[in-house]
């Protein structure tokens, strides 16, 4: 009964499971990954209504709305970006780990925090270079609708900080409890 119940039961002092601490702070972490999700899915949801309404609005009511268009192809580049920031906290991209799994342990786990380092400089300049990026955007305005560009530029240095923070609690963790095992991900190398 001890061992069970200690495993699964939330710790008095912070009222959290051991698994809900690990990493970046709980609650920062919460409010990020449900923000990300609910606005991705808010924002599907909103050009999949948009693109109907379109259509019907053409080949029905032969009336189009002339800003639709426009409107859910700057959308998607947020969706983009939110879709690679749910891709980065779920570790879902795209790798070939067939050399890294036959690389003895210590060298996987120098292998997988370089890359991580390589993912934050990236991210790195990607915010540093999209803040001049959202300041150009202030500047040009959409064709079909009244609305900045910075609006759209703007996903870019945000979600870029939270890849930042998603890497650092990767290296933290790569270095404290050693790389990942990705032959359980489904890949060729199993």
């Amino acid at each position: 009964m001890g061992e069970k119940n200690r495993a699964g039961a939330a710790d008095s002092k912070t009222g959290s499971s051991p698994e809900k601490r690990k990493g970046a702070p709980y609650w920062i972490k919460t409010i990020t990954e449900k923000g990300v999700d609910g606005l991705a899915i808010i924002l599907m949801t909103f050009i999949f209504i948009l693109g109907l309404a379109q259509v019907i609005w053409r080949w029905i009511l032969n009336d189009p709305i002339v800003w639709s268009e426009e409107m859910i192809r700057l959308t998607y580049v947020w969706i983009c970006y939110l879709g690679w920031v749910i891709a980065e906290k779920a570790d879902s991209h795209i790798r070939i780990t067939a050399i890294l799994n036959m690389l003895p342990k210590k060298a996987q786990k120098w292998l997988q925090f370089v890359c991580h380092i390589i993912t934050i400089v990236f991210s790195l300049l990607m915010v540093y270079y999209g803040i001049f990026l959202v300041q150009a955007g202030t500047k040009r305005t959409a064709v079909s609708f009244k609305m900045n560009f910075s609006v759209v530029y703007l996903i870019c240095p945000i979600c870029n900080a939270i890849i930042i923070a998603y890497e650092i609690a990767a290296c933290k963790e790569c270095l404290t409890e050693g790389p990942r095992d990705y032959r359980d991900k489904g890949g060729d190398e199993q």
